[in-house]
């Protein structure tokens, strides 16, 4: 029998909505202390087929004037549901497509079984506090042309929602790398990640953009992937960030017990503290 591949992913679902507006996705509202996840979501109620990549969005929990980090989980499952996707960098996202003030994104290659149940969760500085989270899936019949993974692992989280502290390079110069993870945990093979300004900061720079590099190894760092990634993120006025404008991860087999590190230039002057990351790693 001939078999005859597949012509690559055919299917989308979403929980966006189906006309124009500010607030796509979902509303998910913030936990009542900074480092507790508020009630969980529901995005989406049943997964129309198998998916092999999926989209996050967070958008509209930025405010001026205001301290604003967050963390965001994506959930798989019913009522005891499982965490998928954990620590989001979502703070200060915006809600318009002003420079500097939309949203935030992140892509992973992740297997989601027709029928799944995706839902949210999250913890922030501004509490009880409404934002919107929209998830994108690809897949459909066939396989795949690339590599999947079964969940993501978070590294660089110390106390929710702050990430690492990464000293930036400012005026345009390369700070030097901060260690992120000193050994991952497991073996992983695509990477994103995450980002926001530093917290208790609440007057950002505008029109500031901040380019992120992530790197393996120890003394002698390595550019992840071989080569300068720039995840580019930007700050607007009303204390927002958005971001990343290169969206699409990293490729590239890490084994377990690789140290994680990160680096980031700023285009501008410095703000208060020094902003966050934590690296987002796919097995």
């Amino acid at each position: 029998m001939l078999w005859v591949p597949q012509k690559g992913i055919l299917r989308v679902q979403h929980n966006l909505g189906g006309v124009g507006t500010q607030t796509p996705g979902t509303s998910v509202t913030t936990g009542a202390a900074a480092a507790t996840k508020g009630t969980a979501v529901q995005l989406i109620a049943a997964t129309s087929f198998d998916a092999y990549w999926i989209t996050v969005m967070a958008s509209n929990y930025g405010l001026a004037a205001t301290t604003a980090q967050g963390c965001l989980d994506i959930l798989i499952g019913a009522a005891t549901e499982e965490v998928l996707i954990p620590n989001l960098l979502m703070g200060f996202c915006g809600g318009s497509s002003v420079l500097g003030e939309g949203y935030k994104q992140w892509n992973f290659p992740l297997y989601i079984p027709a029928g799944s149940r995706l839902a949210a969760q999250a913890a922030g500085d501004r509490l009880s506090t409404a934002f919107y989270v929209g998830v994108i899936l690809y897949g459909g019949s066939g396989y795949p042309p690339f590599r999947v993974g079964s969940k993501v692992t978070t590294y660089g989280i110390t106390t929710v929602p702050a990430g690492t502290d990464v000293a930036a390079g400012y005026s345009g110069g390369e700070g030097a790398w901060v260690q992120i993870a000193a050994t991952t945990s497991e073996d992983h093979f695509a990477f994103h990640p995450s980002f926001h300004p530093t917290d208790g900061d609440t007057t950002l720079t505008p029109s500031k953009v901040c380019f992120i590099d992530m790197g393996i190894g120890t003394v002698t760092e390595e550019l992840m992937g071989g080569y300068e990634q720039s995840f580019i993120y930007r700050y607007g006025s009303g204390e927002l960030c958005d971001g990343p404008l290169q969206g699409f991860p990293v490729f590239q087999d890490v084994p377990s017990g690789t140290r994680l590190v990160a680096r980031i230039s700023m285009s501008g002057a410095t703000d208060t503290g020094e902003p966050d990351v934590a690296i987002h790693a796919v097995s």
